[in-house]
């Protein structure tokens, strides 16, 4: 059997969920409400706040993702031209429930930023996943991330 010296596959940067005019309504309904709320309270810090917050979110929500060239070697993970080297990531796990989500977790090193997800696309996870063991510890105990969970219920 020959070994894999690396794994290269195409991805979008996150799943990209279609939102109609409906769930814009309703996000600016709710964020006029808050908005509204902390004005009549005399809050004009927190009222400018949320205003930004929901601006940026709407901008967010609007947002198409790239195409990525992921790539693992022997060296790291290349995710276009930024490589993140073994020596600093802690653990990798994979979530893959096909119809739902398909992805690939990393725990890093980083202060900020610390958790790394990257789209399995059509990228066959058992293969993934042999040859990550190789450099990497899996962490079996890690699920999908709470805040992800939220983000596709929401459809965000």
């Amino acid at each position: 059997m020959v070994e894999q010296t690396q794994i290269t596959w195409n991805a979008p940067e996150f799943v990209h969920y279609p939102k109609s005019k409906t769930w814009f309504g309703v996000f600016a309904a709710i964020g006029v409400l808050l908005v509204g709320y902390f004005l009549t309270q005399k809050d004009f810090l927190t009222s400018s706040m949320f205003l930004l917050l929901f601006l940026m979110l709407m901008f967010v929500a609007r947002a198409k993702p790239r195409q990525i060239e992921v790539t693992l070697s022997g060296r790291g993970i290349k995710l276009n031209e930024t490589i993140v080297v073994y020596q600093q990531i802690k653990s990798f796990w994979l979530v893959y429930e096909p119809a739902e989500v398909k992805t690939l977790n990393f725990e890093t090193t980083a202060y900020l930023n610390r958790f790394l997800t990257v789209q399995l696309a059509d990228q066959d996870p058992v293969a993934v996943r042999e040859f990550l063991l190789e450099f990497l510890p899996e962490d079996l105990d890690r699920e999908e991330r709470v805040t992800d969970k939220i983000s596709r219920s929401l459809k965000f």
